[in-house]
């Protein structure tokens, strides 16, 4: 049985391009529902379809459970039940083909006597790739590929960041004012951004498997770092401090909710054994890493939580924490907020030592994504 792609109008009777590119996309939304809550494994989505009068019918929906089990995969085939039979699969990612802590769900939709399956992507996971997609059309059923592969490619970033770099997938937040700052140096802190743009920050990390700042941000902010959208409050991901010499306060709000929402403090050599114990004593996750040439070693750092199984990490700041991560190359996704508001000669730079110019003029960065949020602008740029 041969591999069809996108392109191929033809792949099975009743099929089209524009109607697999509708159903997958639907997949791909219905996949983001535990985005951030999956890891070490990939929030994908998968729906079984039937024709029936000419008419697409999903007789089984899934997404990828919290923990990354079941499958989703196995979800749906479970909600379709018999009707299975002969239909068509719709999955956001390669179905897996080895044996781990449960079965392949390639030998799953061959059992299950599926007779088409459309994905977008192989997986880059070498225990797959390409491996899944083989046992599909050894057993005889027809399998489209590309369908959606750009966004697919996207929703996955942090699966396949882990498995080809072995780091997690990064992406910075920026909120600046119109001449470029995060705040002040003095003072009562300010708002830089509207409620729509705090809101859509919230639903990021919500969407992510950490939340990552800098000891400087605790130290002026005293911040929780928590999903405070409703209904939404237990998706707080992994709070993370980098903090090379172990000064996060013991009585910060970040260790005093520990208990609640697990924190992380990256060290470096100058970490004391005594402040490192107390935090430790505290409930904190104590990582220790190498000094790098921008402070502590963000590549160890990251190595350390990618085999941790994280695989999507928010870095929200300071402007010297987001500065490190551009002079180190390690940003894969930025969102950068412009707010209309002027904070004058008291600001912070958004990024210590560079223009944001930087980002926005990079050959290495190209825009993706532009919106109206608000009172303010939103820029998404993606690495090239």
């Amino acid at each position: 049985m041969k591999t069809l792609t996108a392109r191929d109008p033809g792949a099975a009777p009743g099929a089209s391009a524009e109607l697999d590119r509708r159903l997958m996309a639907s997949a791909l939304r219905i996949g983001r529902r535990n985005l951030g809550q999956t890891h070490p494994n990939p929030a994908v989505g998968a729906l079984i379809v039937r024709m029936e009068g000419g008419q697409p019918i999903v007789v089984g929906r899934g997404w990828t459970a919290e923990g990354g089990r079941p499958h989703a995969e196995t979800i749906a085939l479970a909600e379709a039940g018999a009707a299975t039979r002969g239909a068509t699969a719709y999955v956001t990612l390669e179905p897996c083909s080895h044996n781990s802590k449960t079965p392949p769900c390639a030998n799953a939709l061959v059992a299950a006597g599926v007779a088409r399956v459309v994905m977008t992507i192989d997986d880059p996971d070498p225990r797959v790739a390409g491996e899944g997609r083989a046992a599909l059309e050894k057993a005889g059923i027809t399998v489209t590929t590309g369908v959606l592969a750009a966004e697919a490619t996207h929703d996955h970033a942090g699966h396949i960041s882990c498995v080809t770099k072995g780091r997690p997938h990064v992406l910075l937040k920026l909120a600046v004012s119109a001449d470029g700052m995060i705040g002040r140096r003095e003072g009562e802190r300010m708002m830089i951004t509207g409620r729509p743009a705090l809101t859509a920050v919230q639903t990021m990390r919500a969407e992510s498997d950490a939340v990552m700042i800098g000891i400087g941000t605790v130290l002026v902010d005293d911040p929780r770092l928590t999903v405070r959208l409703p209904g939404l409050e237990k998706r707080s991901p992994k709070r993370i401090v980098l903090d090379p010499s172990a000064r996060l306060p013991l009585g910060s709000r970040l260790v005093t909710t520990t208990a609640a929402v697990p924190v992380v403090a990256i060290v470096g050599p100058a970490a004391t054994e005594e402040r490192k114990s107390a935090l430790a004593e505290a409930g904190v996750e104590v990582i220790e890493t190498s000094d790098g040439p921008n402070g502590l070693n963000l590549h160890e750092a990251l190595a350390i939580l990618g085999g941790q199984g994280m695989t999507r990490v928010l870095v929200e700041g300071g402007a010297r924490v987001a500065a490190s991560f551009l002079a180190e190359d390690l940003l894969d996704e930025i969102i950068l907020f412009r707010a209309p508001v002027v904070v004058g000669a008291d600001g912070v730079r958004a990024l210590e030592g560079y223009a944001l110019s930087a980002i926005e003029r990079s050959p290495r960065y190209r825009q993706i994504d532009a919106a109206i949020v608000g009172d303010d602008q939103m820029r998404r740029y993606l690495r090239t």
